[in-house]
Order: C-alpha cells, then structure tokens, then sequence
C-alpha cells in the first residue's frame, strides 16, 4: 500500500498568522477573548481552551471593565464589532486573513459607490456576515444561480460580484457567466484565495491517481468541505473525517493507493495522527 500526501494540504499561511497570534496573547498573561471560532477546527478551538481563551458567541457575554484582549477570527467580522470592543474596554487583536481583508474592502468601496454588490458564498458562513456587514448590509448572496433570479430587476445597473475566499473557482465562474448574460455592466472580482486554489487543484490532481482519496478537516469548515466535493466529482472514492478516530479499517482494505489531502485549518498534529494510523 503507498499513501500520497497532496502538495498543498493543512493549514494555510493565513490560519498559521491567526494561530500563532493567539499563542502570544495567550503568553501575555491578560483575559483573552475569543469571538465564535478562530479557526473553523474543533481540535484547535479545544486546545485555546485548555490554554485559557474564554470563547463567547457575542460581544455582550463579556463583562463591561474586563480590560482583556479580544481575539477576531481569521474569518474577520463586520465594522460594528470593532465599535463595540472599544466601547467593552477592549485591546482588539485582529487575526483576520488579509484574502478576506481584501474581499471586505471591495465590498465597502462598491458599495459606498452605489454598485450592486454579489457574493457567491455560503449564506451562514462567519466570513460571508462580516463581507456583508463591510457592505453596509446591502450586498446580496447567492450559492447557485437560480438565487440570481430574484436580483434580475437591479441588473440594470453597474454590478460587482466577488467570492467567499473559499468557493470553488467553477462555481464561481459559473455563476459569474451567469450573470453576465443577464446583466450588461459586470465587474468580477475572484476573492478566491491563492492557497485555497492551490490547494484545490492539487486535491483534485490528487485524487485522479488513487483508489482512495481522504479529506481530513473538520465538518463546519466550508474549504474542507469544498475539498470532499471537489474529489468526490473525479469519482475516486472519497471519505472526510476530523479526526483518525473516526478512520474505519474496512475502507483502506485491499487499496494500493491512498491519497490525503487536508482543510486550511487542519494542524499537522491531527495529519500525522491519521498517517499513523492508516499504516499501523
């Protein structure tokens, strides 16, 4: 049996800054805060924990005079939260990727202009809100193109459409020619970040050599879930999991080529543990 590890797997440099930053803060020796997840893994979330980061999913679970540091995930937030830190007390301590800086900052310009502004992205997904919320809240978000449909009374003006840094580029390709059949004045704007696309094709590239493709990340990681999808349409036999835990024996029997790739936010401890696995 040989296993194969894709050129491009684990964390990417922009979730490698966020964890590192919060390790420091954690050395400070002041209160930390973490506002929802930092980094979308359940084993590195659980890990700040036990090194005493307290995580709140709102700002008002913290108390007024805590004079502690507040953490801002790599996935980035809406303007608000910065007004509200300052108003708490609080040493904000900005984490967000700069891919994602970069897609708040169109959004903010395009929309200050009057422009239309598009998101292909997932609606729920903390990067997606914060975009949106850099928008003044105008811009609109859609998964496919049937949510296009909807917007196509606005298409009469000036258009900007832009990714989550996470999308898959044929999607948003798709979604983009979409749109400029049924708008005249497009601009695109592919948000998508270089390690995700990297990573991506290397999967892919990955997974057309195997009998069978693993994709280690954790389930509420949208590029680890875009990786499964990605592998899964080569039609190699494709099995995410978060952890070697949740590895079962049955699905490496009788394969001769095992592929691994792993999500943005996956850390090299949790690789490494399921490398030992798969060959004990």
């Amino acid at each position: 049996m040989q296993i194969f590890i894709a050129e491009h797997a684990g964390f990417c440099e922009g979730v490698e800054r966020a964890y590192q930053i919060a390790l420091k803060q954690i050395q400070a020796g002041r209160p930390v805060f973490m506002l929802g997840n930092l980094v979308h893994n359940s084993q590195v979330v659980e890990k700040f924990k036990k090194l005493g980061i307290k995580t709140v999913r709102d700002l008002s679970e913290i108390p007024a005079g805590s004079k502690g540091t507040l953490l801002i995930s790599a996935h980035g937030v809406p303007p608000e939260i910065y007004a509200k830190a300052r108003q708490l007390g609080l040493e904000t301590i900005d984490t967000t990727c700069p891919w994602v800086k970069k897609a708040q900052k169109i959004a903010k310009d395009l929309a200050a202009k009057g422009v239309l502004v598009i998101i292909v992205g997932d609606k729920g997904h903390p990067e997606v809100k914060g975009v949106v919320g850099w928008s003044q809240g105008k811009a609109a978000v859609v998964e496919d193109l049937e949510e296009l449909k909807p917007l196509c009374k606005s298409f009469d003006k000036k258009v900007g459409i832009l990714a989550q840094t996470t999308q898959a580029e044929e999607k948003f390709n798709e979604i983009v020619s979409g749109l400029k059949q049924k708008a005249k004045n497009v601009v695109e704007y592919n948000t998508i970040c270089g390690a995700t696309s990297k990573r991506q094709r290397a999967a892919v590239d990955l997974a057309r050599k195997v009998d069978l493709m693993l994709v280690i990340g954790d389930t509420m990681s949208a590029n680890t879930k875009r990786l499964t999808e990605l592998c899964e349409k080569t039609g190699a036999e494709t099995r995410q999991i978060q952890t070697a835990k949740e590895l079962e024996q049955k699905w490496i029997q009788g394969k001769e080529k095992i592929g691994i790739t792993a999500g943005a936010s996956t850390p090299e401890w949790v690789i490494e543990e399921v490398l030992k696995k798969i060959k004990a």
